[in-house]
């Protein structure tokens, strides 16, 4: 599953690096119109998990204090506090998911979900998910930016 991890994390940086510029002197600028914060809802322990992150070198894109376990309180429980946590006037939610129970908590607290999967040769494959698809699912159920509409896209 190491291929997946590394797919992952190139889906990660780019979602990530889509709202922020670099300056001359190196210095980095987050765009004022929007900022991505990745956060893992996972089934599994917590520990294990947050090791995991360590392995696949996702703990730069994923701080640990983002990582949670559904493992007691299940997927739904887990979302309602992430919505809770990082409720705004302007936020927006998008479920990443190869699961049922993600799938059906996402659609309770509708948020898109978009299905992934690591198999070969399955229809939901991961290496094809970027920005611009995510973007495509988010506006489906939260419509378009003042500024993506100015901007046509």
């Amino acid at each position: 599953m190491k291929g997946c991890g590394l797919e992952a994390r190139a889906c990660l940086e780019q979602c990530s690096d889509e709202n922020k510029s670099t300056t001359a002197d190196g210095v980095t600028l987050s765009n004022a119109t929007f900022q991505h914060v990745n956060v893992l809802v996972t089934s599994g322990s917590l520990i294990p998990s947050l090791v995991k992150c360590l392995l696949f070198q996702l703990d730069d894109l994923i701080p640990e204090g983002n990582v949670y376990s559904s493992w007691e309180v299940g997927k739904l429980q887990c979302f309602s506090l992430i919505k809770e946590r990082f409720s705004g006037p302007n936020v927006q939610f998008c479920v990443i998911g190869d699961g049922w129970e993600e799938c059906a908590a996402a659609q309770t607290m509708k948020w898109p979900f978009v299905q992934v999967d690591p198999r070969p040769n399955s229809p939901h494959r991961f290496p094809g998910l970027n920005f611009r698809t995510l973007g495509h699912y988010i506006s489906v159920v939260y419509g378009n930016t003042d500024e993506e509409s100015d901007n046509g896209t």
